[in-house]
């Protein structure tokens, strides 16, 4: 028998045994937890993949990574991968839940826009199946843009071939990249995160600094770029703090509400201010040490709109899926730019020296890779972690730190393999109860990670 036809087969069981009880299923109390072990894992089992990993793969080679609590982490439902790398995302729904409402559909689509390397996500209650072109902007007013087809499990069966077209199988030789739309309008809307991410934090960048030179006349031009940029440091590092459960949710957006709730008479600063001295406080680090930022005149009401736009709904971001990566291309190229103030107007444009070498250019990961991996691999070829700490890394022209990024990964990837084909030595890590580990397990603690 065809696998498609063994797929019809346990298919047609699904939704025979969905029509039966449809009642309890669309019912309030039939949860999303139980939805995923009833009919999505069949499901998707059914297309071939191994959603319980029988095949004791380790974490980082398994075909689908499920959240168990994805309310706490924010990441999608599951992550089917091949060969470790993601291919598409599920947020799964109650049946009862309206997969229309537009706060479940942006939730679906941001974080794998956010990834940049993850184009496909299916939101689905199992009552309803939808399929979605990610790569395209979220957008709030049109959510369902990049909609590759949505059928009710009523047409599951009529449409099978395009649903097989997500069975493992099938996913390994490439028919997602078939079902990705190529048509004009679809290649205008494919703006990847880093580059609207630029565009914003540029936008930011030149409303702030026609306020604060307004508010500020005093500011010679080093110091007006010195403010906004440590203004804008300070706030996105938070936010990718909170996404990255460093620090605790939604800290700005709160300093807003109450800010707000008080009549906005106080200055937004003066509530920033603590909060500012709190990271310092936690992690020490020059960008929230003292600054004169921090009493420079600034438009509350623009501070505020600013903060505001980093957040759900009005932002598309997920700062946990952006990766340090991609961030510091965001940065570097950011940084090739500068403020310039004349007595008729303020504007960002490109340093003179950025313009003469045709723009800033940031190292591909796949370079980065493929240097590291012939620079510090060879070098570590063969040692053991304690050999390995003698070691030191040197990039004196690091610019975001894409190469010390990409060996620091690859000295952790390099240990863990190492503990996990020498698991006495792993013991020595002080991973309590290790005999309750398995090796596939074993993630490094952060005092071997800061060695």
């Amino acid at each position: 028998m065809q696998p498609i036809e063994t797929f019809r087969e346990k298919l047609q069981t699904l939704i025979s045994k969905f029509e039966k009880d449809k009642t309890h299923y669309l019912s309030k109390g039939y949860l999303e937890a139980q939805v995923r072990i009833d009919f999505i894992n069949p499901l998707f089992k059914a297309l071939g993949w191994d959603i319980e990993n029988k095949a004791h793969k380790p974490p980082h080679e398994r075909d689908v990574i499920v959240e168990l609590s994805p309310e706490t982490t924010g990441r999608p439902d599951y992550n089917f991968r091949i060969n470790g790398s993601t291919k598409f995302f599920i947020e799964a729904k109650a049946p009862s839940v309206a997969l229309d409402d537009i706060n479940h559909i942006l939730q679906a689509k941001s974080y794998a826009w956010s990834t940049k390397e993850v184009y496909f996500v299916v939101l689905t209650d199992f009552e309803e199946f939808r399929l979605y072109d990610a790569s395209l902007k979220p957008n709030p007013r049109f959510p369902n843009e990049g909609l590759v087809f949505d059928f009710k499990y009523t047409d599951y069966l009529d449409n099978i071939e395009q649903l097989w077209e997500l069975s493992k199988d099938r996913v390994e030789q490439g028919s997602l990249e078939s079902l990705l739309p190529k048509d004009t309008k679809s290649k205008r809307l494919r703006i990847p995160p880093d580059k609207s991410f630029l565009e914003d934090l540029t936008a930011w960048r030149t409303e702030l600094a026609k306020d604060v030179h307004k508010r500020n006349p005093e500011f010679d031009v080093r110091l007006l770029n010195d403010v906004v940029q440590r203004l804008l440091d300070r706030i996105v590092f938070i936010r990718i703090a909170e996404d990255r459960k460093i620090r605790p949710d939604r800290e700005l957006w709160e300093i807003v509400a109450q800010w707000k709730e008080e009549g906005k008479r106080k200055l937004i600063m003066s509530h920033l201010r603590d909060l500012f001295k709190e990271v310092n406080d936690d992690l020490n680090g020059d960008i929230f040490k003292p600054h004169a930022c921090e009493t420079a005149d600034v438009d509350s009401s623009l501070f505020a709109e600013i903060i505001e736009s980093l957040y759900f709904p009005q932002s598309r971001y997920r700062f946990d899926a952006i990766g340090v990566e991609l961030l510091g291309s965001i940065y570097e190229r950011y940084l090739g730019s500068t403020i310039r103030a004349t007595p008729q107007r303020v504007k960002v444009e490109e340093k003179p020296e950025v313009r003469k070498a045709g723009g800033v250019y940031y190292t591909p990961k796949y370079i980065v890779d493929y240097i590291v991996k012939n620079t510090v691999g060879r070098l570590i070829e063969g040692k053991t972690p304690k050999q390995i700490e003698k070691i030191k890394i040197l990039d004196p022209a690091c610019g975001s730190g894409s190469f010390l990024l990409g060996a620091y990964q690859y000295l952790i990837d390099y240990h863990l393999k190492y503990y996990r084909e020498h698991p006495k030595e792993a013991q020595t890590l002080h991973l309590f109860p290790y005999w309750k580990i398995s090796p596939e397990e074993l993630s490094l603690p952060i005092h071997e990670k800061a060695k």
